[in-house]
């Protein structure tokens, strides 16, 4: 069955959290609620930005096009172990994402941060991006 959503009308958990509902309108005008056990929704979100970003990719004919999320606010907040921090970023409109930072990574992340534009406009004229990863151990 293939289902053309034209409305995303509402939306909520359900059974203490372990369902996300989407409600939508189809093409045909049909009501349609899409439930999605926790693990699912979690995949639907991890694979979205990707997605979106793709098919911009494929709208503008760019490669370098990216599907960006405006940041309208952001919050820094110790790791519940205390060896990390959580960052959270979100947008005017509510979404929001968190990412947890180990130690290595914040110190990476300051360290391009503290450099400020310069630094990133060095690193766009040798045609690179400025970077880092994480190795999980």
């Amino acid at each position: 069955m293939n289902i053309c959503g034209v409305e995303l009308t509402t939306r909520g958990i359900l059974e203490d959290g372990h369902v996300v509902r989407l409600d939508l309108v189809d093409d045909k005008g049909m009501a349609i609620s899409l439930r999605l056990p926790f693990e699912q929704a979690q995949a639907v979100a991890m694979t979205l930005p990707s997605l979106l970003t793709r098919a911009l990719k494929s709208l503008t004919g760019s490669p370098n096009a990216r599907y960006v999320f405006p940041l309208d606010r952001w919050f820094v907040e110790l790791s519940g172990q205390g060896d990390g921090l959580l960052l959270t970023m979100a947008t005017a409109d509510g979404f929001q994402v968190s990412f947890g930072l180990p130690a290595e990574a914040c110190r990476g992340l300051g360290l391009t941060l503290a450099g400020g534009p310069a630094r990133l406009a060095e690193g766009a004229a040798d045609d690179e991006l400025v970077s880092g990863s994480v190795g999980l151990n």
